[in-house]
Order: structure tokens, then sequence, then C-alpha cells
């Protein structure tokens, strides 16, 4: 069976990349499939994440036009990716082709190659709307909030000319009305570890893009308030992203620069989750919470936002983390500082999480993925 398929690019280091490369790994690892990626750009500085050696990966080397005006009257960018991609689906002849909600979402399923069309959902429906409520000092925020219901709308009615649409969480098929094609199979585990971490590392972690969606100014300003009395502890986050600067003005502001570190993405990011003893997963909003699967299955306790979509999914409140409401960040700040000072809570937390975890694990997610191929062809 030929699977395909498609992403902007390789060379980040965002979940969808690490979820796809998962994925793609372990299909190819079965001898009844064929699998190959297409990337809509150059990967200039290779894969960020490792890739099966059975994988293909197909780039079209696309990139964007520097005239922005016309790119925005004419698509001259979209047209070229369609043309470009219609050329390669008709060239691999595909038996399943598979969309991340790239611009291909918009006319994938009218490219006649004869392959059956999978639409996946890596967000939450109301990515747009939280996206214009928390860019700060945003220019016609009234608009462009309207601009973003239009494109809800839009959305809503494409994903039902799919084959199939998946989504990651039950919430978020709720959010979006059920589609009559959709179902929910969550983000499979990127790696599973024996190693557990042993909880004594007075260390706190979290893992994301520099980013306003992330909430790491939240998190710094809750670390803030029990660092005082917790002065061995460390907070380190990993990721890159425009808010680097605003946080490390953060971070000098409250004179926290001996305790919060700020790190690049790390490939080796199992080993830094082993050297951890608590996740802070601090987002406003998430399609699903890949971070927190990780932690976990390393013996993580985490204390997360109850974003509207993700986390509430993955833990269970109080047996192996806390879910904070409405992002209190005084109540997110307690959590974090009765796992900082009860040791045995914490690793019993973490013993926990580990076990809740399993039903992630890639072996047992990629299951409902092989049925879902059987399924449509």
């Amino acid at each position: 069976m030929k699977i395909v398929y498609i992403i902007d690019s390789l060379e980040n280091s965002g979940g969808m990349e690490r979820v796809l490369t998962s994925k793609a790994n372990w299909l190819a690892s079965k001898k009844e499939f064929d699998v190959t990626i297409i990337s809509r750009r150059a990967n200039k500085d290779g894969c960020f994440f490792e890739l099966n050696k059975n994988v293909t990966v197909d780039s079209l080397n696309l990139t964007p036009t520097n005239n922005k005006i016309l790119n925005l009257l004419f698509k001259t960018d979209k047209n070229r990716f369609k043309k470009e991609l219609t050329k390669k689906l008709l060239q691999l002849k595909p038996d399943i082709t598979i969309s991340l909600f790239g611009d291909e979402y918009e006319f994938l399923h009218t490219i006649k190659d004869g392959s059956k069309k999978i639409l996946e959902f890596h967000f939450s429906k109301n990515y747009l709307t939280h996206l214009m409520d928390n860019i700060p000092n945003l220019s016609f925020r009234k608009f462009r909030k309207l601009y973003a219901r239009y494109l809800q709308y839009k959305q809503q009615r494409v994903v039902l000319k799919f084959d199939k649409f998946v989504l990651l969480t039950e919430k978020d098929q709720s959010l979006w009305q059920k589609p009559s094609n959709s179902l929910v199979i969550s983000n499979p585990l990127s790696f599973s570890s024996d190693k557990k971490s042993d909880g004594q590392q007075k260390e706190i972690i979290a893992i994301g893009r520099f980013i306003a969606q992330k909430g790491f100014d939240l998190l710094i300003n809750a670390f803030r308030l029990i660092t005082k009395n917790n002065p061995d502890w460390k907070l380190t986050i990993y990721g890159e992203g425009q808010d680097k600067d605003y946080l490390l003005d953060l971070i000098n502001r409250y004179h926290l620069q001996k305790v919060i570190l700020l790190k690049s993405p790390s490939k080796k990011i199992k080993e830094a989750l082993l050297n951890s003893s608590i996740l802070a997963f601090s987002s406003r909003y998430e399609g699903f919470g890949l971070v927190l699967t990780e932690a976990m299955e390393c013996g993580l306790p985490c204390v997360a936002f109850d974003c509207e979509c993700g986390p509430s999914e993955i833990i269970s409140h109080k047996k192996d983390g806390y879910l904070v409401s409405d992002f209190n960040i005084d109540f997110f700040a307690k959590n974090l500082e009765y796992l900082m000072v009860n040791n045995k809570e914490r690793l019993l937390m973490g013993q926990n999480a580990s076990k809740n975890v399993k039903r992630f694990h890639i072996d047992k997610i990629m299951i409902k993925w092989t049925e879902l191929f059987k399924d449509i062809i």
C-alpha cells in the first residue's frame, strides 16, 4: 500500500514534524507499506527528526514569491503549489494521500490521482480565534477575528469533501460538530523509555516554540511566585521563536536569570526529560499536547493549564498531574510548588503517569491508522 504524506517542511522541530516522522517510520518498518513524504519547501538543513531509510522524502523545492501584493491578488504561490503537487501525485499514484492541513487542504480533494484523501488536523477548531486573541498589540483585531471566523466556516465545509477527517481529541471533534466523515486518533508517543526519571533532580522542564500560544510568559510569572521559597529549583524551557527576546526581558525584569534558562530545541529531548522531575505545560491552546505524553513516558508528573483541547484527555487530575482552570497563575504556581516540596507525591504521580500514558504507545495508535487505511481502500 502506497501512502503519501504532505507537509510544508521537515526542517522544523515542532510537534507536527515529530508525529509525522514517528508515524512514517512505523509504517516504513512494515513490509506492506511504501511511504513517501512530499515537502512543499526544500529541506536545506535536512530533517530535524531522524527518518527510517525506507521513507522517501520528495521535495517540491517551492519558495515564496517576493511580491506579496501579487501573491495576495493572484494566489501565485498557492497556484504553483497546486500545479506541482498535482504533477507529483499523478506521477506517484498513491493509494492514500494524507494532508496535515497545509494550504493543500483547499484543493487536494480535487486532484484526480486515484488516491483516497485523508485530512489530519493537528490544531484545535478555534485556534485562529485563539491566535487573534493572544497576539499582543495586534492591529485591527476585530476585523482579523471576523476573518478568522470566515476561514473556520470555510474549513467546516471543505473537510466534508475528504474521505476521512482525523482529529486528535474528542473535544475537538465536538467543536467541529462531529462531521460524518470524522474520527479521533490521538497522536502517538514519539519514543518509549524503559528508564524513568528518579524524580530527585530539582529541575522543572517546559518545551515548545517561543510564541504566545505556548504561554511561557504565564509560566515565568508563575515560577517567580515560588522561587524565593525554593531557591534550589530551576526551570529550563527548550524552544525557539519570535518571542525569545520578550521572554528574556521578563526573566531579567524579575531577576530570574540564575533559575530560569532558555535553551535551543534538542534532538535528545528524552534525555532532558529523564533529567527533570516535573513538566510545566502552560499553553493557552493546543491541538493535543504531545510533550505531555513524552514527559509522562519518562515518569514525570505534569502541571498544565486546562486549555480547550488536549490536556484533559491526557492527564488524570490529581493522579498523574494537575489541570489548572482559567489560566490561573496563582493555582498553577501552587500546584508546581506542591510537587516540588512533596517528594513522595511527586514520585507517586510520576509512576502513575508512566502507566497511564501506555494507551498512547505507537503500536496501539498505529493499529487504528492501519485499520482506517484498510477500511477506505
